[in-house]
């Protein structure tokens, strides 16, 4: 009898995770096609837009990193469930992302170490 119960709890614990996984990825997802939908908005340049592969592969990625860093997300505000902590981290992380890849692309590595030789 106490085996049937244990299995019972084990089987409530893994129901429950799998819920819990299931809203982290769905508040993802919900923030994934935000991020696209507004970025296709803020883009009036036709030339500059997203194919539908490139979209769809930006989708996979935003959920990817709203999964992912929801943890971190749940570190910093407690108080934020699971899944609205996806949601957020999807939001944020991937435009930030985004704009330190421009950066980084418009970046002149000489012309950053002669700023820092001046300095020095």
């Amino acid at each position: 009898m106490a085996e049937r119960l244990n299995a019972g709890g084990e089987f409530q614990a893994v129901m429950e995770l799998l819920s819990a996984e299931a809203s982290v990825l769905f508040a993802a997802l919900l923030g994934a096609l935000l991020v696209s939908a507004a970025r296709d908005r803020l883009i009036t340049d036709t030339a500059k837009r997203l194919t539908l592969s490139k979209k769809i592969l930006l989708v996979f990625v935003t959920v990817g990193v709203g999964h992912l860093f929801e943890p971190l997300i749940s570190s910093i505000a407690p108080l934020l469930t699971p899944g609205m902590s996806a949601f957020v981290a999807a939001v944020v992380v991937i435009p930030i992302s985004l704009k330190v890849m421009v950066w980084l692309d418009s970046l002149d590595p000489r012309e950053l170490i002669q700023r820092w030789r001046r300095r020095g």
